[in-house]
C-alpha cells in the first residue's frame, strides 16, 4: 500500500511539472526557439504570466476588500497625489484596504496593493499611508513581486499552478506573496524610488521614515509588527535614509486634502 501511494505521488509530480513545461511551450513565442539570446522574449513570456496572476488574485483581493465609496475616495485622493511622479507601469494600478488587524502592506503581481487595517491603525497622517503605498508602489514599478515568484516557483511550476485553475491556486499564491519578503537591496531600492516619488509630489521624504518609526516603535507590543519588521530588512538604515532625503530636498511639503481621523474610523478594528 506504501509503495502504491508512493507511486502516485511520484506520478503527481511528473504530471505538474509536464502541465507546467506544456504551459511554457505554449506561451512561448516561436521566434523564442530560433533566439536563444532574446531577452525581449523573456520578458514578454513573464508579462503574460504575469497578466494570468493578476486575473486570479484580482478576484481574490476585491472579493475581501472594502468596498465602500468613502473608502474608495480616500484611497483616490493619496493615489492621485502620486500618480503625476510614478514610472511606467504595466498594468493599471489598483489599490484595496482588507479590515483586518493583520499589520501588513502587500505589492502583489499585476501592481495590485493590498492595505490591511491593522497597518493604518498605526500611522497618523494620509501623508505616511502615500509613503507607505509609494514603497509598495515602487516595487511594482522595479517587478519585485513577479520576479521573487519566478524565483520562488520557477516558470513551469507558476504555469502549473496558474493552468490548472485549481480552487486552492490563488489561496496558494497569496500566502507565498505575503510571507515571502524582498531583499535588503530590493528594499533599499524601493525605498529610493519612493522617496523620489514624494519629493515630486510635494510630500516630505521624511514621512517614510516616520511611518516606518512609527511600525517600529509597537514592535514589542505587537507580534505582527514584528512579522512585518522581518519581511522589511534594515530599518534603522531605511530611517537614515529618507531624513537624509529630506534634508537635501528643496520642495515645499503640500497636505492632501483627506480628514485622516475619518478615513480611519470607516474601519471595524480601529474604531
Amino acid at each position: 500500500m506504501r509503495i502504491f501511494k508512493e507511486a502516485l505521488l511520484l506520478l503527481a509530480i511528473y504530471a505538474g511539472v509536464a502541465a507546467g513545461v506544456f504551459g511554457v511551450w505554449r506561451l512561448w513565442p516561436e521566434s523564442k526557439t530560433q533566439n536563444k539570446g532574446g531577452s525581449h522574449e523573456d520578458a514578454s513570456l513573464l508579462d503574460r504570466a504575469e497578466g494570468k496572476v493578476r486575473e486570479l488574485l484580482r478576484r481574490e483581493v476585491t472579493a475581501d476588500a472594502i468596498d465602500e465609496a468613502s473608502v474608495k475616495e480616500g484611497l483616490r485622493k493619496i493615489q492621485d497625489r502620486l500618480t503625476p511622479a510614478l514610472g511606467t507601469l504595466a498594468f493599471p494600478l489598483e489599490i484595496y484596504v482588507v479590515d483586518s488587524g493583520t499589520v501588513n502592506a502587500v505589492c502583489l503581481p499585476g501592481n495590485i496593493i493590498l492595505v490591511y487595517a491593522g497597518l493604518l491603525r498605526r500611522l497618523q497622517s494620509p501623508e505616511e499611508l502615500a509613503a507607505i503605498l509609494a514603497h509598495e508602489i515602487a516595487h511594482a514599478t522595479h517587478r519585485d513581486p513577479m520576479q521573487a515568484l519566478k524565483r520562488e516557483l520557477g516558470l513551469a511550476a507558476l504555469f502549473a499552478m496558474v493552468g490548472g485553475r485549481s480552487d486552492g491556486v490563488t489561496g496558494q499564491l497569496m500566502r507565498r506573496l505575503v510571507s515571502t519578503g524582498f531583499s535588503r537591496q530590493q528594499e533599499l531600492a524601493a525605498d529610493e524610488e519612493a522617496l523620489r516619488v514624494l519629493g515630486a509630489a510635494d510630500i516630505d521624504p521624511k514621512t517614510l521614515g516616520d511611518a516606518l518609526g512609527r511600525l517600529r516603535g509597537d514592535k514589542k507590543d505587537d507580534p505582527g509588527v514584528l512579522q512585518y519588521i522581518s519581511t522589511h530588512p534594515g530599518f534603522d538604515e531605511r530611517v537614515q535614509l529618507s531624513e537624509k532625503a529630506s534634508a537635501n530636498w528643496p520642495g515645499k511639503a503640500r497636505p492632501i486634502d483627506l480628514d485622516w481621523k475619518q478615513f480611519r474610523a470607516q474601519f471595524r478594528l480601529i474604531r
